[in-house]
């Protein structure tokens, strides 16, 4: 008997010591991938322009691929390789000021500021504990079925509020509240998939939706500027969410189960209000004005942005406010804030070099297309895309897989609708979070770390490829897309 036990003992410390040397080479792994990005943007500084691109192209190319290897490694926090992006690129390359910092210049960046405000107030003045108390009257009492009411929740408010910003900033506080009472400790699994529930119920089923989020947006105003072609909310609908949509709100909860599991603990007490009710009252009316602006954003023609940020004025504002001014200060981080301007800056200076376009038609020539393949070419215009997005982010893929679709429609015999409508498919394919900017934002206010978030999007991204994508190729089969 004694000498199985012992042979368990060498077996556990030999699998104790593989365990360690296994965490020490996964250690080591993003420092690699950040050395090698280095070195691969070195060599492209030093290298000539392609004949007919511009000068500088090459030089982009290496800020460009410093940048990814080092949002992909994850070895310096996200904002600080923003930082690094506007410094390299002012120093090494002619871009220019206009095109490095135009990031600062967009809706996008301002809607991620008046959110931070947006999403503190909402904390401070305890309104999302108070919501959080009804929701769980309303939810399951499990941690998967509450998992599957938020991601219900943030599939319906995509036809309600067009921002994933939106959506985030109004959630992530409430439900984080609901995790804490149901007893899930900040930094637990359970919390995390709680608040990764959040982040992917707002982003991916609104792909699906026409004005539910910025690529959307930016892909139907490519299509109209550069083919002519209008698109209507329920065309756009019916050809993405049936797949798209619903997959999502399937497989998100069952991903955020399974990698993070947890157990919900006594959900029975109500928390109370953490301020005065007059401060939430006051917040309640600002929001549903807000949401309200966001809905008819149609008939008035104001962005979300502003809107969001008005809404953080009035959230600051002395004497009517719910928060002091001063919670700029010491209680909000501007992290979020200089990333997603460091992605939006990286993307015009791809889009103003030409490289997306060069290396979108470098990469039809190595692997072309071929009418009649419906289904290769399906795969292979989807796997184009996603590697744009890494190139250019999400919400700026749009303009250079738009500006090619007339040479992809040629090559595959598909009529042009039909390949601008492969563009979102490719969205729910990315692999990393710099190119979905609200994630980022999910991130900081749920206290979600970058392992947990990058172990979400590589399941939704081997989802895309494994289960919607060949749906979408049988249901657009079935509602005859491919001509």
């Amino acid at each position: 008997m004694h000498k199985p036990i012992a042979q368990c003992r060498i077996d556990t410390t030999s699998c104790a010591a593989q365990f360690a040397a296994m965490d020490k080479t996964l250690g080591v792994l993003p420092a690699a991938v950040a050395i090698a990005g280095i070195i691969c943007g070195v060599f492209l500084w030093f290298q000539p322009a392609p004949a007919g691109a511009l000068p500088d192209m090459m030089k982009i190319a290496a800020v460009v691929v410093i940048a990814v290897s080092l949002w992909a490694s994850g070895i310096v926090p996200e904002y600080f390789t923003a930082i690094i992006i506007f410094f390299l690129a002012m120093v090494l390359t002619d871009a220019g000021a206009q095109t490095v910092f135009s990031g600062f210049h967009s809706a996008a960046v301002w809607m991620i500021f008046g959110g931070l405000i947006i999403g503190a107030a909402v904390q401070e003045t305890g309104f999302g504990h108070t919501l959080a108390s009804g929701l769980l009257r309303i939810f399951p009492r499990s941690y998967f079925g509450i998992l599957c009411g938020i991601t219900v929740v943030g599939t319906v408010l995509c036809f309600i509020i067009p921002s994933n910003t939106g959506r985030i900033v109004i959630m992530m506080p409430i439900f984080m509240a609901l995790a804490d009472q149901v007893g899930f400790e900040p930094g637990s699994r359970g919390r995390a998939g709680m608040g990764l529930a959040v982040a992917a119920g707002s982003v991916y089923p609104s792909l699906a939706v026409l004005p539910a989020a910025v690529p959307n947006l930016g892909w139907l105003g490519a299509t109209e500027s550069i083919h002519r072609i209008k698109f209507t909310y329920a065309e756009y609908l019916i050809a993405n969410f049936p797949v798209i949509g619903i997959v999502s709100m399937i497989t998100i909860p069952i991903i955020c189960r399974f990698l993070f599991p947890g157990r919900i603990g006594d959900a029975g007490n109500a928390v109370q209000p953490a301020r005065s009710s007059a401060e939430q009252t006051r917040l309640i009316i600002v929001l549903t004005a807000a949401i309200g602006l966001w809905l008819t954003d149609f008939a008035h023609g104001v962005s979300p942005a502003w809107v969001a940020l008005g809404a953080a004025v009035l959230c600051m504002l002395p004497r009517v406010g719910m928060v002091p001014s001063s919670i700029m200060i010491g209680k909000i981080s501007y992290a979020p804030w200089f990333f997603v301007a460091g992605v939006i800056g990286m993307g015009a200076m791809v889009a103003k070099a030409g490289l997306g376009t060069y290396i979108s038609r470098y990469l039809f020539d190595t692997v072309p297309l071929n009418a009649g393949q419906d289904f290769l070419n399906f795969a292979i215009v989807g796997g184009v895309g996603s590697a744009m997005g890494l190139l250019t982010t999400v919400p700026g893929q749009p303009a250079i897989m738009t500006s090619l679709a007339a040479d992809i429609a040629v090559a595959t015999g598909w009529p042009l609708k039909t390949v601008l409508l492969t563009q979102p498919l490719s969205w729910a394919m990315a692999m990393f979070a710099y190119q979905f900017p609200p994630f980022i934002l999910a991130a900081h206010l749920g206290g979600i770390s970058a392992g947990h978030l990058a172990r979400l999007i590589l399941a939704m991204c081997a989802t895309a490829w494994i289960v919607m994508m060949p749906l979408l190729f049988v249901w657009w089969q079935a509602i005859g897309y491919f001509g």
